[in-house]
């Protein structure tokens, strides 16, 4: 009887040399990525602008910090400094617009794919896990929980694959056996990076390292279990220490500390309660199962399938251990309470297991493929999710916008007139007009938060202060066009600026006054 087997003969990569391997692989992954994102994100240059406050926001920041000033003592917000790290060089390779970003995007991507054919390659041959990798990149950026490219959970995707596929292959390959110190210490590093990044996406980790606690103490006792969790701290902590360097040096932990972790525990989570707990991702798992209802249904089938049938995982722990960094994952995204559309996006790569479990069925009834088929079959599958892509994105509207349609651009070029203008972007998140001057704020609270007025009064006061003691040069207001002008609520607005240039943008109307 003819033995089957899941080496494609005529179209291999295992009898390549391993660097010549992995430079296909990747170059495929990355090409993968920089195609679909050229779409999907509003970074790509195709795009005239990012307009999203959040990625404005972080490259604000970045941009700061690379022009000297120390975050959230002189400039604040309240996101991890991996993140602002990270478009921080985004604007050394392009100060003033998102291409950088961008790239960083596709480098992120590309990661993620190719861990992810990794993952695949566990269970199936390389011409189902080539099939793969383009389906999951369209199924992933059009997600509406995307937004708009360049988020935190965007740029965590990739980590969270990695130790994913990690521990497969300790459950695969490794178990009984511990798993070596090396593997402990990256996952526990990509831990700490990911701490640095969004720390409520650190459930996955926690499920992780306990996962692998609990079954090296059944199997090599409490003493080996210590030693693999103390690796893995020390992992985390060379992930922290260029932190406690920089924050140290400039004498900032202390509004390090208050700025990432306790503002956002106290200002951003709802109040914790044991039914909360439960309730919260409930609710935000519903929330997403209505945007993206055929995604998360085939994302739980998936899991079901995973944790359910033997020929995927064997053992009963191992099941178990899936299912407590899912789980976990879930708790520390909407345990909070928020439900940010972009919260979502984390948890997508799970969705492997689906198209694990869907392919493994394709070749349970077609088995071999031959290699032109396959290189047809790929080249369809390409095209086709490219073409949804366009078709279906949520971002492709502003395809057809000019820089020249943009309020960003239109005040940009009215501001820059003025040498080393200043400016404050007052009572909203960071609209893009620093981005767009290329201005570096030149004040702390540059721009209001998603956060009551009487949870944290402090922003707002200190930037009606600026107003009143003339500390910049330009203000832009943003208001809701169904709303009345608040603008003269402003105290010392009138009295010190003057309003110049008003225009109205996807329903919001757009001031900019001038110091008199």
């Amino acid at each position: 009887m003819k033995e089957r087997t899941f080496k494609l003969k005529q179209f291999t990569l295992e009898e390549k040399k391993p660097v010549i391997r992995f430079m296909i692989t990747y170059g495929f992954c990355l090409l993968l990525s920089i195609l679909f994102l050229l779409l999907a994100t509003k970074s790509s240059p195709l795009y005239p602008f990012n307009d999203w406050v959040d990625v404005n926001a972080s490259f604000t920041m970045g941009k700061a910090m690379m022009n000297g000033k120390v975050l959230y003592r002189d400039i604040f917000d309240h996101r991890g400094p991996i993140l602002y790290f990270i478009y921080g060089l985004a604007y050394l390779i392009s100060n003033n617009s998102f291409f950088g970003v961008f790239i960083f995007e596709a480098i992120s991507l590309s990661i993620f794919s190719f861990f992810s054919f990794k993952l695949i390659m566990l269970y199936l041959d390389i011409k189902f896990a080539l099939i793969a990798l383009p389906l999951m990149n369209a199924a992933i950026l059009n997600l509406n929980s995307f937004a708009q490219g360049g988020s935190p959970e965007e740029f965590c995707i990739p980590l969270i694959t990695i130790s994913l596929y990690y521990l497969f292959v300790y459950f695969k390959k490794i178990h009984p056996k511990p798993i070596s110190n090396q593997l402990i210490f990256v996952n526990g590093f990509i831990a700490g990076c990911v701490l640095w990044t969004k720390f409520s996406l650190l459930g996955f980790w926690i499920g992780w390292i306990t996962s692998l606690v609990i079954c090296t103490v059944i199997s090599h006792g409490i003493i080996q279990a210590m030693k693999t969790v103390l690796v893995f701290m020390c992992g985390m902590l060379i992930a922290t220490l260029p932190w406690i360097v920089y924050f140290g040096i400039n004498h900032s932990i202390f509004e390090w500390m208050n700025s990432y972790i306790y503002f956002n525990f106290t200002s951003y989570s709802e109040k914790i309660t044991l039914i909360s707990i439960i309730i919260f991702p409930l609710i935000g798992i519903l929330k997403h199962l209505v945007e993206n209802p055929i995604f998360i249904c085939f994302l739980f089938w998936g899991m079901i399938e995973f944790v359910t049938k033997k020929k995927f995982i064997d053992k009963l722990f191992h099941k178990l251990s899936v299912l407590l960094c899912f789980l976990l994952l879930i708790l520390s995204v909407f345990g909070g309470g928020k439900k940010f559309i972009y919260y979502f996006l984390i948890i997508s790569p799970f969705i492997i297991f689906g198209f694990i479990a869907v392919l493994t069925k394709f070749y349970e009834k077609f088995e071999e493929m031959k290699s032109e088929k396959l290189i047809y079959f790929i080249i369809a599958t390409i095209i086709v999710t490219f073409l949804y892509t366009l078709q279906f994105n949520n971002n492709t509207y502003m395809l057809d916008i000019t820089r020249d349609d943009l309020v960003q651009y239109k005040f940009a070029s009215i501001i820059n007139q003025k040498e080393d203008a200043t400016l404050l972007n007052y009572g909203t998140l960071d609209s893009g007009f620093y981005t767009t001057t290329g201005i570096i704020p030149n004040v702390r609270f540059f721009q209001n938060h998603n956060i009551s007025y009487s949870r944290f009064p402090l922003i707002l006061d200190e930037q009606n202060r600026y107003i009143k003691d003339e500390i910049v040069d330009f203000v832009v207001i943003k208001i809701p066009s169904s709303s009345n002008d608040e603008s003269q609520e402003i105290p010392y607005l009138y009295e010190n600026y003057m309003l110049i240039e008003k225009e109205i943008q996807q329903l919001d109307y757009f001031l900019l006054f001038e110091r008199k």
